[in-house]
């Protein structure tokens, strides 16, 4: 996967994160599953963007390289 579409879907990542984010917290943050699930939902999709971002010892070059 090459570096710009990489960084294209950190990206949507971020912003589904911060979207799910606003969601999660707009009424207030209760420990009830629907805010807890959301609460998943944005680390998830942090986490993702990171991966993207960063590509850690080239994980999604899916070994196009060798």
């Amino acid at each position: 996967m090459d570096e710009q579409r990489r960084r294209r879907v950190s990206v949507i990542w971020t912003v589904f994160a911060f979207v799910m984010a606003y969601v999660t917290f707009a009424d207030g943050f209760t420990t009830d599953a629907g805010d807890l699930l959301g609460l998943v939902a944005v680390l998830m999709g942090l986490g993702l963007a990171y991966v993207y971002y960063v590509n850690p010892n080239g994980m999604l070059d899916f070994g196009e390289g060798e």
